[in-house]
């Protein structure tokens, strides 16, 4: 019953925790309730839960449907952790993994779709090049062929740009906006700044394929690297938790110390520090990415 209650405790504690972070905080009326640094550390991280949400396409329940699995997944892993292995310290490890479990499947869903829009944008950058070189009388009527025969996750894009006849720059910026990636801002850059002016843009649009293709190959590689230096990490850290859970279910004597409050305290300080290690790991591991194309006369 003791480890049940304290997997339990854990499992609230994260859902606490997970519920902090995805609810933004109330606008307090007259008084500063919430001290400033607190209220952007909620905001900025209630932006990052949607950015991710909609980068998965999870847009049902948005952050808030993500927290709420999360917490389940973490009160239902922390409970099986903490009754396999009579550790509640380790009921809280295991909470952590659960939630680190649900948030790495959203991020590999995200990347996924990112890397197919990626190709996609590719490949409306060499078909608009194609249909230059081949006769199109001008960028808007390619635009609509690739609206019509282009790649499919940005055709209703370029559809829609297509069917604007008034306004085509606030189109682009819409589409933008909406497939939030930096290399399709860089196409949208090279229509709105040189302007429809037919086969001439067609060298445009070569050394635009070649910038396009290139930045993909660096990020690409790059992220491949971070992916490596990331599951190094995680297999290091995990290494000592993983010994703890098989010694804890063959019950060894070597673990009767932490059976008692000064060994589950000491126990839940070396995981705590544990983490602490991996989380900085991770942060000396992060690529900024590419950046926006800002174009604020669009």
């Amino acid at each position: 019953m003791l480890e049940v209650a304290a997997a339990l405790c854990a499992g609230l504690g994260v859902t606490a925790a997970i519920v902090a972070v995805a609810v933004p905080a109330p606008a307090a009326p007259d008084e500063e309730v919430i001290p400033s640094w607190l209220r952007r550390f909620l905001s900025n991280r209630w932006r990052d839960e949607n950015a991710l949400v909609l980068g998965a396409g999870w847009t049902i329940h948005g952050a808030v449907g993500l927290a709420v699995v999360q917490a389940v997944v973490a009160t239902a892993v922390g409970c099986c952790a903490a009754l396999l292995t009579g550790l509640p310290a380790l009921g809280a490890a295991g909470a952590i993994a659960g939630v680190a479990l649900v948030r790495g499947s959203v991020a590999a869903r995200m990347r996924s779709r990112q890397v197919i829009r990626q190709d996609a944008v590719l490949d409306a950058v060499r078909m608009l090049r194609q249909l230059l070189e081949t006769g199109a009388t001008s960028v808007h009527a390619a635009v609509a062929v690739l609206g019509e025969r282009g790649p499919a996750p940005l055709r209703l894009e370029f559809r829609v740009i297509a069917g604007t006849s008034v306004g085509r720059r606030q189109a682009w910026n819409a589409a933008r906006h909406r497939i939030g990636e930096p290399l399709f801002d860089m196409l949208a850059a090279a229509v709105l700044i040189q302007g429809p002016v037919g086969g001439e843009l067609a060298p445009l649009f070569a050394d635009l394929e070649a910038s396009v293709s290139g930045a993909q190959e660096v990020e690409r590689e790059a992220r491949a690297l971070q992916v490596q230096a990331r599951s190094a990490a995680a297999i290091i850290v995990s290494l000592p938790i993983v010994f703890l859970v098989v010694l804890s279910t063959l019950r060894s004597p070597y673990l009767d110390a932490y059976h008692n409050p000064t060994g589950q305290a000491f126990l839940l300080a070396m995981l705590a520090v544990m983490a602490c290690s991996y989380v900085w790991m991770r942060r000396l591991l992060l690529l900024p990415g590419l950046q926006r194309v800002r174009l604020r006369d669009a």
